[in-house]
């Protein structure tokens, strides 16, 4: 079943930097702009199979209970799922998480 997926206000304020880290620092802005396109598609295809997913004790330690993630590229998205609704938490790096 398909749910409804809200991102939260410290997921959009990482996906700015992540794009303005791309475009700026690395000096690759249709890379950036491809990356986060990407990025955004993943997070829509969440409200298809994110009830799937499991949960990660490590994960839930971190960002709270009932909290999840999948991986893209080096980048780890994080979301929980309340009242069929999937909540964008954060989007930081894997390594932060492994």
């Amino acid at each position: 079943m398909k749910k409804e997926v809200i991102v939260s206000p410290a997921a959009k304020t990482d996906i700015a930097g992540l794009k303005a880290y791309i475009k700026e620092e690395l000096k690759m802005p249709k890379t950036a702009a491809n990356y986060i396109t990407e990025l955004k598609n993943t997070v829509k295809q969440l409200s298809y199979y994110a009830g799937s997913i499991g949960i990660n004790e490590y994960v839930q330690n971190m960002f709270g209970i009932n909290a999840s993630h999948i991986i893209f590229k080096k980048m780890a998205i994080i979301f929980f799922i309340e009242n069929n609704i999937i909540y964008i938490k954060r989007i930081v790096p894997s390594s932060l998480i492994y």
